[in-house]
């Protein structure tokens, strides 16, 4: 999150033990301290006395990036810290209950879907996200339901949660779309939205089929020895696939499944259409681990 201390916050020396603690997840990277009243925050007496040399310093760090414009496309949530009202306020002690909660990125297998997550992430992602990653990685965790299509109702009981305790959800949900061609999405997928939507929290559904589409060539041949001819003749048929027939392909059942049932794989030899599929064991087995 960006987070904003307000000056009546500053200057009412019984809410700095909730400002120490929002500035101490600052420090260890959960946050990025956006200083906007510089003056005001060093006259307001919460930076001295003892063992405060560290939050002087890195108050000093934060005014400093602050006055630089911020080039960063990647969103965060902003957080304004202050006793009063506005958007995006919270009183410093819901403040620093919101700040000491990891983001939650719900999705429906966070042992598989989350494996998978994380190995894109690494490679994909915007750099500062994946220094987040790597700085704070405490700063976000996964969660799941107990069963598949439970996804929705997860949803609605974090943001009750949250609501019961007067703090935003600190939620963002994944969930592959599972459209078989371009521009459609499962029933399921579609009730992920609209639980979101309900809940006001971000939803992030797939463009591709599915997480398996966004393998990159060179990880599905290390996966794969040279020596199981079997599984190199399904790579070679996927890496044969056009852009959209590959972000489509069902990499977990095998394209034969879906033949019929679209003009998306018409000009596909008969030999790569019926290829076995790759099987989901050896995909989990053999994912990057985080």
């Amino acid at each position: 999150m960006i987070v904003c201390l307000g000056s009546d916050a500053c200057a009412d020396d019984s809410q700095w033990r909730y400002l120490d603690t929002i500035i101490g997840k600052v420090e260890e990277n959960w946050h990025h301290w956006e200083v906007t009243e510089p003056d005001v925050i060093e006259e307001s007496g919460w930076l001295d006395g003892r063992g405060r040399q560290w939050m002087r310093e890195l108050f000093q760090k934060a005014a400093l990036s602050s006055s630089y414009p911020r080039n960063s496309i990647y969103p965060r949530r902003r957080l304004r810290v202050t006793t009063g009202d506005g958007p995006d306020a919270l009183p410093p002690r819901k403040a620093a209950e919101l700040a000491t909660m990891p983001l939650t990125i719900l999705m429906e297998n966070r042992f598989t879907d989350g494996i998978f997550l994380d190995a894109v992430v690494a490679v994909l992602a915007p750099e500062p996200l994946r220094a987040q990653l790597h700085l704070a990685p405490a700063s976000i965790v996964h969660d799941s339901p107990g069963g598949n299509g439970g996804l929705p109702k997860l949803i609605t009981d974090y943001a009750d949660k949250a609501r019961a305790a007067g703090l935003p959800p600190r939620i963002i949900v994944f969930t592959d779309g599972d459209g078989s061609v371009p521009g459609t999405m499962s029933d399921d997928a579609r009730r992920v939205g609209d639980a979101c939507m309900e809940a006001g929290v971000p939803c992030h559904v797939l463009a591709k089929r599915c997480i398996e589409n966004y393998i990159p060539d060179a990880v599905l041949e290390a996966w794969l020895p040279n020596e199981n001819m079997g599984k190199r003749q399904v790579v070679e048929a996927i890496k044969r696939l056009g852009p959209l027939q590959r972000d489509f392909y069902p990499l977990k059942k095998g394209l034969h499944l879906d033949a019929g049932v679209s003009t998306l794989y018409e000009n596909v030899s008969a030999q790569d259409l019926h290829s076995a599929p790759i099987p989901r064991e050896d995909i989990e087995l053999n994912s990057p681990k985080k």
